[in-house]
């Protein structure tokens, strides 16, 4: 692929983002952020009690451990508001649902899990998402790329 002058090849990183927006995965890139997020944003104390589910119409559902924090957390929802538009934008999440459920224990650290599954994606977008500083954002960028691989989306 060549550069919009046509003069150099174009950056990976720079198809990467002109796919994402033709796909429209911008959004959802975005949703999975606050959701990998989760636990920076609020810090281990409830990372370790409530995990961060999905997010539909900026609404994220949060599963609890138990009904005392779904409790607590409902009286801590401002404060969490304010912590994840702080992180992620005031727009990416403007309301909280918090539910009782299953926590699983909390999954490797992306960047040395990464490393690993990067083998799955051609060797010039591995290159590309060493890049990408954030951990969660790299992973996401990552599943989004095996999805439209494997979906048969234009490798080009």
């Amino acid at each position: 692929m060549r550069s919009p002058g046509g003069t150099r090849p174009a950056r990976v990183g720079d198809v990467l983002k002109e796919r994402i927006a033709a796909l429209g995965w911008g959004l959802r890139l975005r949703e999975e952020e606050v959701v990998t997020g989760w636990g920076e944003a609020v810090g281990p104390q409830i990372a370790a009690h409530a995990r961060a589910s999905h997010v539909v119409n900026h609404r994220l559902t949060v599963v609890t451990e138990n009904p005392v924090w779904t409790q607590q957390l409902a009286l801590l929802k401002p404060d969490l508001l304010r912590r994840l538009a702080g992180r992620f934008g005031p727009e990416a999440v403007t309301d909280l649902f918090f539910v009782t459920g299953r926590i699983d224990p909390l999954p490797a650290p992306p960047a040395a899990a990464a490393t690993a599954r990067q083998a799955d994606l051609p060797a010039e977008l591995s290159g590309e998402l060493d890049a990408i500083g954030d951990g969660g954002v790299r992973e996401s960028v990552r599943r989004l790329i095996l999805a439209g691989l494997a979906a048969g989306g234009p490798a080009d």
